[in-house]
């Protein structure tokens, strides 16, 4: 079985591993509709006609479902990118061929049966019980009927029985599971040796032809993106700052009507001494750090050096070295049981022990400074700015459109901008989607840009504080450059490529050496100067390794390497050269982990058989089946 694995990387049981997804196969489609509108249909199945009106309605429901799950942040090319008009109509096609080997089989479905189904799913249920108003809620924000929705039901049901007689039969083996189980959760050491490409000498003779060969076959790699020139305006309510006047009466006023903005809150300074707690001290060991802490207020309240005590004493690290000192300190910027005590105290007093999460502190106020407020003389500058900026924030919305409306009617951008005292940049080089250099990187500017004509205008856009208003002069298509053009840039890469070849071919000749005797790749990389580095240990559903990355080619050496084959055959490009990747060693998960999570992990791998089992019937049925599809609905 893990030869098959090996070989098949890429199969359903590989993908599903690797990526931990459990398929599960639902059928929620309706019947096949009428047959006396077989003139107007979506499909015919064994002449059974799936109806326009049936497809339309069941892919309106599905549409409906998909923008309740996105909300209004559905992106615009979600239901393009789904293929969701193809995967309704599939998925009605095998609903069809289910329900007719249905009838086939004598299999049918009940209205008690759909009855019990609806009363007993939790998605139609208060505290546990159906809930009638629930019911309705539902159908109608997918836009069902409960005669439509309960006939779509009993097809789901019965569609069910079918798949379930079908797959039934799908059993797993314990051994291979076992084995499976492993080869998912086993850990793999692997060792790398790193050849890495020697510097290019830039100083030999260049094979012209050589490098043009290599320019043309990747010459996409050297694509310039089509672009615009443009002229453009980018501005603010700053540009209107000159044009604002404050007077000192204005700012007088403001001072007054605002006196709260020019208080100086009163604040204190104060040195700490503190004794830390430990995580896990006992209640004695807390008692005699309280202790020693009542024993050095005693002493500073006798007259001892509030600094000697402090750097001899005091657990605070940041503080300790500098006698304790905290610096100034305003309500709201320390912890509240410290400011409390701080502002209690007059300059020069010793608190009593106080108790935080840190431990024990005792302060002392070096000064003190009572709220006051500042004069206006000081403040006077501060209000003129601020006042000035309030009239031009107020002022920019409209200076914006004016600008934009004589710039539109006149289509000269560098002229209108001189008149409102703007300046006018230019672009040069302006992608569609990389928004404008230097100014705002958003590429609905550029894509803007991009819609306009020579000499247009383009809309009055907005980012922030700023306005962009911006003029095309011309546009310059997507183009191949001449190698004349980037012939540096085309050699660096070239020179690189030559050595990263020889560097490959290098490791492709160690590979095919340790391949043939594995017990000497120790020596076989010591004569090569090259010393193997073992890796974390990884598993094969891992996808990453540390040094190579992620990869199709990394998931293939950790599903395809084993103590059998342990060189992988095929060197591995890193950031640093290529790389030869071993097998060391092989950690096989322990019994007690599969014990735990046997039983889950093979009702997993039983669904993902049953399912493709199911899918691959249902091909063998396609096949056989006689199937019109009216292509113009996709």
């Amino acid at each position: 079985m893990l030869d098959l694995m090996r070989r098949h990387a890429s199969s359903w049981i590989i993908k599903v591993a690797l990526g931990g997804i459990i398929i599960v196969f639902i059928f929620f489609f309706g019947w096949g509709g009428p047959r006396n509108k077989d003139q107007d249909y979506a499909a015919k199945v064994n002449d059974q006609v799936i109806s326009y009106d049936h497809f339309y309605n069941t892919y309106q429901t599905e549409v409906e479902k998909v923008r309740l799950r996105f909300r209004d942040a559905m992106p615009p090319d979600l239901l393009e990118r789904l293929n969701l008009k193809k995967n309704v109509l599939d998925r009605l096609i095998d609903q069809q061929i289910l329900i007719q080997e249905a009838d086939k089989l004598g299999l049918f479905v009940n209205d008690s049966d759909v009855k019990t189904e609806i009363l007993s799913d939790t998605t139609f249920q208060r505290n546990g019980v159906f809930d009638p108003e629930i019911y309705r809620m539902y159908l109608s924000s997918i836009k069902e009927s409960p005669e439509t929705y309960e006939q779509l039901l009993k097809q789901e049901l019965l569609a069910e029985q079918v798949a379930k007689l079908i797959t039934d039969s799908v059993k797993t083996d314990s051994n291979e599971l076992k084995t499976l189980w492993h080869f998912q959760n086993d850990k793999m050491i692997l060792q790398l040796l790193i050849i890495k490409p020697e510097e290019p000498d830039k100083k030999s003779p260049i094979d012209e032809k050589a490098l043009e060969t290599y320019f043309k076959r990747n010459e996409s790699r050297y694509q310039i993106p089509a672009s615009v020139k443009i002229d453009y305006v980018w501005f603010s309510w700053n540009n209107l700052l000159k044009d604002s006047s404050v007077t000192d009466q204005d700012a007088e006023s403001f001072y007054k009507l605002n006196p709260k903005q020019f208080i100086v809150p009163e604040k204190v300074r104060i040195s700490q001494i503190l004794l830390k707690i430990p995580d896990k001290a006992s209640d004695e060991e807390k008692e005699a750090i309280k202790q020693k802490a009542l024993k050095l207020e005693q002493e500073l309240k006798s007259g001892a050096d509030f600094q000697k005590l402090a750097k001899t004493n005091s657990q605070d690290q940041t503080t300790a070295s500098k006698g304790g000192d905290l610096g100034w300190i305003s309500r709201g910027s320390a912890n509240p049981k410290i400011e409390d005590e701080a502002f209690k105290l007059n300059k020069g007093e010793i608190s009593s022990p106080i108790l935080t999460d840190k431990g024990y502190h005792v302060i002392m106020v070096q000064d003190k400074e009572e709220e006051q407020e500042k004069p206006f003389s000081e403040v006077k500058d501060e209000i003129v700015q601020t006042l000035k900026e309030e009239q031009a924030k107020k002022k920019i919305a409209k200076f914006a459109d004016d600008f934009y409306e004589q710039a539109y009617r006149t289509e000269n951008l560098p002229e209108e901008a001189k008149k409102f005292g703007l300046k006018v940049e230019i672009a040069d080089t302006v992608t569609k989607d990389g928004g404008i250099p230097g100014v705002v990187d958003d590429p609905s500017f550029s894509q803007e840009l991009f819609e306009l004509k020579t000499g247009e205008i383009s809309k009055l856009l907005h980012s922030g504080d700023h306005y962009f208003l911006g003029q095309l002069l011309e546009k310059s298509p997507e183009r191949i450059p001449k190698l004349s053009e980037i012939r540096s840039l085309v050699l660096n890469d070239y020179l690189k490529s030559q050595s990263l070849a020889l560097a490959t071919k290098k490791a492709e000749g160690l590979i095919a050496a340790i391949s043939e005797n594995v017990s000497k790749a120790d020596q076989i990389a010591e004569r090569n100067n090259l010393t193997w580095e073992t890796l974390d240990p990884v598993s094969r559903t891992a996808g990453f390794v540390t040094q190579l990355g992620k990869s199709n080619q990394i998931s293939e050496m950790l599903t395809s390497i084993s103590t059998a084959a342990p060189v992988f055959p095929t060197p591995i490009p890193t950031s640093g050269g290529v790389a030869i990747v071993k097998l060391a060693k092989v950690v096989p998960a322990s019994q007690e982990e599969y014990e735990k999570g046997a039983a889950e992990f093979k009702n997993w791998v039983l669904e993902v058989r049953k399912t493709e089992f199911l899918k691959g019937w249902l091909r063998m049925l396609r096949d056989k089946s006689n199937i019109d599809i009216n292509q113009k609905l996709l």
